[in-house]
């Protein structure tokens, strides 16, 4: 079904969510930042990297380790001239070797997109929805206590 780092990870952000409450914000801002905040636990959550789609902390766990070993270069170098055999020929008659074709530099390649999913199938829509309505449940009732309850009995005089 899920596993419990998404749950975890779903939860913390919906305890931060919960906890830009208490930003010195308008309320408003609050609600901008608090949702700002679950989005993006959200889609960390569902982020899977890399060839082979793992989460995003064991992809950079290889990446490190990757760039930590020690790699073995090869030196590889054109072939020096071989001494040339004197010819008892005449000098019209040598055979000319064509212009050696330079190496044209590498153009600088635009940034290749490393592989990037969304593991829809392994979370699934309901922990996310969950998490979703908890903290529009939380929001909803410190609005009503802030007065929303007034702005409310305007609406059904």
């Amino acid at each position: 079904m899920f596993n419990d780092r998404d749950l975890g990870i779903l939860g913390a952000g919906a305890l931060l969510a919960v906890l830009s409450l208490f930003l010195p914000l308008s309320f408003a801002g609050k609600v901008v930042a608090g949702f700002l905040v679950l989005v993006a636990f959200m889609a960390l959550a569902l982020l899977r990297l890399g060839p082979d789609r793992v989460p995003p902390e064991i992809w950079l766990m290889r990446r490190f380790r990757y760039s930590m070993q020690t790699r073995q270069y090869v030196n590889q170098q054109e072939a020096s001239r071989r001494a040339q055999p004197t010819s008892t020929s005449a000098p019209s008659e040598k055979k000319t070797r064509p212009p050696k074709a330079e190496r044209s530099t590498p153009i600088p390649s635009v940034p290749v997109l490393r592989p990037l999913d969304l593991a829809w199938n392994e979370i699934g829509v309901y922990p996310l929805l969950t998490a979703f309505l908890a903290v529009v449940g939380v929001y909803f009732a410190v609005w009503l206590a802030q007065g929303g309850a007034q702005e409310l009995s305007v609406w059904f005089q």
